[in-house]
């Protein structure tokens, strides 16, 4: 069955008739070169959500301790895109860390 399928498509396309397929996806830009203001965005309502999501992740207390150990000392007024860049991890999980320095 499967073998009659991909015959018969083979068969239906002449080589002289085929044109190269448009890409149906238009490129969208990455979201990790947004600027987060940190400050307006704990104003947002899922704040909260994102925080317990982040602290949630089995790799967190390790990232945040790494983090507290070894970064932070060394660059206390590192934003959130950089502390994701160092740890790679995401921008969320950075801002967790960051909020949990500031909250202790």
């Amino acid at each position: 069955m499967k073998q009659e399928k991909l015959t018969r498509h083979k068969d239906s396309i002449s080589d002289s008739k085929m044109t190269p397929r448009k890409s149906k996806t238009a490129k969208k830009e990455s979201v990790r070169n947004i600027d987060i203001n940190v400050a307006d965005f704990k104003g947002h309502p899922l704040y909260s959500l994102l925080i317990e999501t982040a602290k949630s992740n089995p790799l967190f207390a390790g990232n945040a301790g790494y983090a507290q150990n070894y970064i932070l000392p060394k660059k206390p007024n590192i934003s959130a895109k950089e502390l994701a860049s160092k740890l790679s991890i995401t921008v969320g999980e950075a801002l967790a860390i960051l909020d949990s320095r500031e909250t202790e």
